[in-house]
């Protein structure tokens, strides 16, 4: 049995469970519905981090100084607001597949409202109350977004279910009467939430989500700086990329100061014009392990050109692709998606851990030197990032990486390809079957 008929055997099964589990359906069209902001996101992203030295001064002359920073309202529109987009469109799906009243689907998003800070520290150091930090919307918050909006709707389907409602008279006009069904589960469950924040604001947590970000990073403060750790982070930065949640930020917030410090060191040798020494560096993962965008998934996009049949596929390659470029891959982590699909799961951490063993394992041996230091913008592309911190040593051991992680997902883009084909299938009999052409018997 190979490869593709193993995972055929084994993982569609699994993906087919996933995709009939209503609420983790609800939460995957939740995400797919995301593209088209992800993708307007990516450009804007872009052209504000645009890799050429001397770009920002060019369009500050073009433009006017200022004018270009004016392009991050489009960003924060859009990878801003990810977690309020979110919840929006999954509670959508959910009160209608538990065939919820429609007035409670806007309950999440204030319940998510009642929870966050709802306070910010300004420069001076004064608390500003009645105010919200962006990032309490992006998606640094999104597990937070995600349970609020699962348990809300829960507690809302237990009450209206079990008659914890208001009845009108049959004489009364039937949206007022589907508004006043949801007025007690609404109350209830704001009380919850109430009383649920007030405990929180009783412990050195203070908010929820503060609470959830330091259980989430609170491990990754033991790691050090071997390979090992390495390793470590970037299966951790998969696993929450898989639930919806941003696992580079939240990763790279307690690992992001022990590898820029050691790009520093390298950075300080070759200024001294003595050999880099640290193989593991903020460079180091940037040039040889995310190239497309974390995962490597510059290779998967190359899989899907090379092997990919379905129009699902071929679409969302083809709208991703000047994105992953410069290494900015929501599109694909949202859209194909990888969150919440068990048979992407495994490339997408399998992969960055096979090119970090083999790149070190390369660098140790002395084939490739280590990064020299030099910082360069994260949305570098791929060749001309290996170049310019290593070489063209680099840039090579970019190319074999990216041979080595298309290989590895080849496979899984095969069976996912074949998939979406047969529910391609499905739709277009079910199409056929629903406009049967008119034929013309001739006698």
């Amino acid at each position: 049995m190979n490869l593709t008929s193993f995972l055929e055997k084994r993982m569609l099964p699994l993906a087919e469970k996933i995709s009939n589990n209503i609420y983790l359906s609800a939460l995957k069209n939740a995400f797919i519905s995301l593209i088209p902001f992800l993708i307007v996101g990516s450009f804007f992203l872009l052209l504000i981090n645009f890799p050429i030295s001397g770009y920002n001064e060019f369009m500050a002359s073009l433009l006017g100084k200022g004018t270009l920073d004016k392009l991050n309202y489009g960003i924060d529109a859009s990878y801003g607001l990810m977690t309020l987009l979110v919840i929006v469109n999954f509670s959508r799906e959910l009160v209608e597949k538990l065939k919820l009243s429609q007035s409670t689907a806007i309950l999440p998003l204030a319940i998510f409202f009642l929870m966050a800070p709802g306070k910010i520290t300004s420069a001076t150091g004064e608390v500003i109350g009645g105010a919200y930090a962006l990032n309490d919307f992006s998606a640094q918050s999104m597990f937070l977004g995600i349970i609020i909006t699962l348990v809300t709707l829960k507690m809302v389907q237990y009450l209206e279910n079990n008659t914890f409602t208001i009845k009108m008279p049959d004489s009364v006009p039937p949206e007022i009467a589907k508004s006043f069904k949801s007025l007690v589960p609404i109350l209830f469950v704001m009380l919850f939430w109430i009383v649920i924040k007030t405990l929180f604001e009783a412990t050195s947590y203070v908010t929820a989500g503060n609470f959830i970000s330091v259980m989430l990073q609170e491990p990754l403060l033991h790691l050090g700086n071997s390979i090992f750790s390495q390793l470590i982070a970037e299966t951790l930065i998969g696993l929450f990329w898989f639930f919806g949640i941003h696992g580079d930020s939240i990763v790279s917030s307690v690992m992001g100061p022990i590898w820029q410090t050691l790009s520093a060191q390298n950075l300080a040798a070759t200024q001294s014009s003595l050999a880099a020494t640290n193989i593991i560096t903020q460079q180091f993962r940037d040039v040889y392990l995310i190239a497309g965008g974390t995962g490597f998934t510059g290779a998967l996009l190359i899989s899907i050109f090379l092997v990919a049949k379905s129009t699902r596929l071929k679409q969302l390659s083809r709208l991703a692709a000047p994105a992953a470029i410069f290494n900015i891959n929501e599109p694909i982590i949202f859209g194909l998606p990888i969150v919440l699909n068990p048979l992407m799961l495994i490339p997408f951490i399998l992969t960055p851990i096979v090119l970090c063993t083999f790149t070190y394992i390369v660098i140790y041996l002395g084939w490739v030197p280590p990064t020299s230091g030099i910082a360069i913008p994260w949305t570098t592309p791929i060749f001309i990032s290996g170049f310019l911190t290593t070489g063209i040593s680099g840039a090579i051991l970019q190319g074999v990486n990216l041979i080595i992680a298309t290989v590895i997902y080849m496979p899984f883009v095969k069976v996912l390809d074949k998939q979406y084909l047969h529910e391609e299938n499905i739709q277009l009999q079910e199409k056929d079957a629903f406009h049967p052409q008119t034929q013309t018997i001739s006698e």
